[in-house]
């Protein structure tokens, strides 16, 4: 099965992605504004998030070979922590209104953007990793 072969740049754009981790980790921790991490509230688990996406970037940018694996895992579990910042508060719902309690602010409007833009983001790196996965498992395979 022959599948397209992704433009270079996408790979370099992703690389490039990841390396810009400490530019995410200053407008989440200065400005206030989680671009990179949607829905994790504790800045520790922000702070060692954002430390493995650099670990990982520069992984990809020593190893080019390792970049389809570690985006592909990179983005599942972004993705995973995403959607689950966005049902939480959703399934918290009965149980609040049973105990007589206000419900869980899902996300705010900031929070909405933050998550089209990671998800999207997310998904894109996922879609182009996972080709470049396929091309390397069957040269070698």
């Amino acid at each position: 099965m022959r599948t397209k072969q992704a433009a270079p740049w996408i790979g370099r754009a992703l690389v490039s992605y990841y390396l810009a981790t400490p530019l995410f980790a200053v407008a989440d921790f200065v400005m206030g504004a989680p671009v990179r991490l949607s829905g994790v509230e504790d800045p520790a688990m922000r702070a060692a998030y954002y430390v493995g996406l650099m670990l990982l970037g520069v992984a990809a940018r020593a190893r080019p070979a390792w970049a389809p694996l570690s985006g592909m895992v990179e983005s599942s579990v972004n993705l995973f922590l995403l959607l689950v910042g966005i049902l939480l508060p959703i399934w918290s719902l009965p149980d609040a209104w049973a105990a007589g309690q206000d419900p869980a602010v899902g996300l705010d409007a900031t929070g909405m953007i933050n998550a089209m833009i990671s998800g999207s983001v997310l998904v894109f790196s996922f879609r182009v990793n996972q080709g470049r996965l396929m091309r390397n498992l069957t040269r070698h395979g």
